[in-house]
């Protein structure tokens, strides 16, 4: 009669053993895939505050510069698009497209360069 006890109590432990071994690295892995995934974005993010800086600094060095921009490395690369706004002196519109192995990401800002300092607002 033990051994039935035993027996039973084995193929019922043994199982969700497993089960909750099955579970842990279900979530593991998920986990990891989520950090990889928030990492490349906030990688990819800074590359394009980069480039959103470096046309910053063109636009300082001379105010009435308009035009394309190209950042190239070896991992990611930034083309930026800096255009004079309609009808509003001293306002430039920055549009920045960041492109990584497989993520691409546009932002755009305006810049107003009446003010000193720059001042830097959010369009998208």
């Amino acid at each position: 009669m033990k051994g039935y006890v035993a027996l039973t109590t084995i193929l019922i432990i043994v199982p969700l053993l497993l089960l909750m071994g099955i579970n842990s690295l279900y979530s593991n892995i998920t986990n990891l895939s989520v950090s990889k995934i928030n990492f490349d974005s906030q990688r990819l993010s800074i590359n394009s505050d980069t480039c959103l800086e470096e046309a910053i600094y063109k636009i300082k060095r001379n105010r009435s510069f308009v035009g394309d921009l190209e950042i190239i490395k070896d991992d990611w690369s930034c083309s930026t698009n800096i255009t004079d706004k309609q009808g509003e002196g001293g306002i430039k519109i920055i549009t920045v497209v960041t492109v990584d192995e497989s993520v691409k990401l546009t932002i755009k800002r305006e810049l107003n360069t009446n003010s000193n300092p720059f001042e830097l607002s959010y369009i998208e």
